[in-house]
């Protein structure tokens, strides 16, 4: 699992086990104080390179245009052959995604889509992950400003 934590915001990636699916959870506020970490798992994922990224927003209480430019850059980071699903928008977050007609460049979910075992994976360039999704304000072990 990699994590990162600000003062409002919580950005958790985890892989699934011989399943080139990446699952990412956005919690809290995603702002522009998010958008360097954000910038850093588009990165990531390109590294990665999954045929499927699930970006779960369940647990966003607020997102401005940095949630449709984070996604913006996944697309264009990732092949064409990559399917980029958004879940569980809340409705000012469903709004967002409207407003910037994320629907062109991901398919957007109302579920998650069917359990995985998000589990470790091994190998360079991946990431660990566990079935628990984090929640903002918890005090827990992560990486403060610091890069993913």
């Amino acid at each position: 699992m990699a994590q990162v934590t600000g003062d409002h915001y919580v950005i958790t990636v985890l892989t699934a086990p011989d399943a080139p699916t990446t699952l990412v959870r956005l919690a809290g506020e995603i702002d522009l104080a998010a958008g360097l970490a954000l910038s850093d798992v588009a990165e990531r994922l390109s590294a990665i390179a999954p045929s499927e990224v699930v970006v779960d927003v369940a647990a966003v209480t607020f997102a401005c245009s940095t949630l449709p430019n984070f996604l913006s850059q996944v697309r264009a980071t990732l092949p064409n052959s990559t399917a980029l699903v958004v879940c569980r928008p809340t409705a000012n977050t469903r709004r967002v995604l409207d407003m910037t007609a994320m629907g062109q460049i991901a398919t957007l979910r109302d579920d998650l889509p069917p359990p995985r075992s998000w589990a470790p994976r091994q190998g360079p360039g991946r990431f660990e992950s566990e079935n628990a999704a984090p929640k903002v304000g918890m005090q827990q072990a992560h990486t403060r400003g610091h890069r993913l």
